[in-house]
């Protein structure tokens, strides 16, 4: 062997972040990215996690928002702050003599704050992110309590779809070709249709992760689909109420973000006979929303306050608009908008008019909030009505 081959065999594997940390350390399993992560605690926030989590943020979303790239580091940090909680240990423990370590303080630092997050160097929670957590629960999460399992007929989908493997535009075709074929109307009923209908949903929307849908026909297949989902009459199966509505409410925000509810969302709820069930929507509306926003998943939980508007102008429930659009604020016109024309359909103006006066609060459409306000004050006096 030459002595550069000798030297070479000699030479350290790099170390990423995942694997398990060779020094003492407190009892349990730490890995270099936990004991990384406490040495920068320590050494540049003096050991508190909250202004950790503060510099994070700034640092590695250059202060303007929480984007994809932040999420896995702030995933492990949540992550790793339970563990230690679990244990009754602080980031000073943890890190114990390492920060002492000139070498091992330069490599914290340059982690944590510098360097870009391959995907090598992921734990698992920055692989299992809160974001794919609740994502993959919507689609897939409340089957075992359908009265027929969605699992089977997914399965057949997605053995014909491949979903492992990138589509072109050509083949994004014949995909929705296969989903369109294979969830037309034939012998499946009740229950089982219920099934049918649901799964090709779920096989849609990861086909959609993965194919070129330039052309449009997938996105257009998708529309359709969880229509005639939402009118499948599942109240005459065994489904129980809960289970069905914070299924179909997770399964609106992911369809969403393909567009597959644009403008029919009042629409589905119809469909899907929110009227008797409008309390209960609400009420897990409230919980999405609160696990969303403590997810950091600002998007989402602006998006489940648009259901909970759309599942109320569905129902007719125009006694608790004001209350929603006082939740809702500005950040989202749409759905005001529908609770607006909704009031004025039913000759409703001084609803229309409390729907504005609550959400004229600072938010992203602000603007629009009170533009409208206006519109409607000149409508309505040219019609003679207050």
């Amino acid at each position: 062997m030459s002595t550069a081959d000798r030297a070479t065999s000699r030479r350290r594997r790099p170390t990423f972040g995942p694997e398990p940390w060779p020094h003492p350390a407190p009892s349990g399993e730490w890995s270099y990215g936990d004991v990384w992560f406490a040495v920068a605690c320590v050494v540049d926030c003096g050991g508190d996690w909250e202004a950790f989590d503060v510099r994070l943020t700034r640092e590695q979303s250059g202060g303007v928002m929480r984007g994809a790239y932040l999420e896995p580091l702030w995933s492990h940090l949540v992550d790793l702050r339970e563990r230690l909680a679990a244990d009754g240990l602080g980031a000073g423990e943890l890190a114990g003599g390492a920060v002492r370590d000139p070498k091992v303080v330069a490599r914290a630092r340059s982690k944590v704050w510098k360097q870009a997050l391959e995907g090598r160097a992921k734990t698992a929670p920055m692989r299992w992110t809160p974001s794919r957590r609740l994502s993959e629960r919507a689609l897939t999460g409340a089957w075992p309590r359908f009265p027929v399992s969605p699992q089977g007929p997914y399965e057949a989908f997605a053995g014909v779809v491949d979903l492992d493997r990138h589509h072109g535009q050509w083949a994004t075709m014949a995909v929705t070709e296969v989903l369109a074929a294979a969830t037309g109307v034939g012998e499946a009923v009740g229950a089982r249709l219920l099934a049918v209908r649901r799964a090709a949903l779920a096989c849609g929307l990861r086909a959609l992760r993965v194919c070129d849908d330039s052309c449009g026909t997938l996105g257009e297949w998708l529309r359709r689909a969880v229509a005639e989902y939402a009118a499948v009459p599942w109240r005459r199966t065994a489904m129980p109420a809960d289970v069905f509505w914070q299924d179909f409410l997770e399964l609106l925000v992911e369809v969403g973000d393909f567009g597959g509810a644009y403008r029919q969302e009042a629409e589905l709820f119809l469909h899907a006979g929110v009227g008797s069930d409008v309390d209960l929507v609400e009420t897990l509306a409230r919980a999405l929303h609160s696990e969303y926003a403590s997810a950091r998943l600002d998007f989402r939980a602006r998006e489940i306050l648009g259901l909970r508007a759309y599942a109320q102008v569905a129902a007719r429930a125009v006694d608790r608009f004001a209350a929603t659009a006082t939740v809702l604020g500005s950040e989202d016109w749409q759905p005001l908008e529908a609770m607006v024309s909704y009031a004025l359909q039913r000759g409703d103006a001084a609803s229309a008019r409390a729907v504005l006066r609550a959400a004229d609060r600072p938010g992203l459409h602000r603007d629009w909030v009170r533009r409208r306000s206006i519109e409607l004050a000149q409508e309505l006096d040219g019609e003679g009505l207050t």
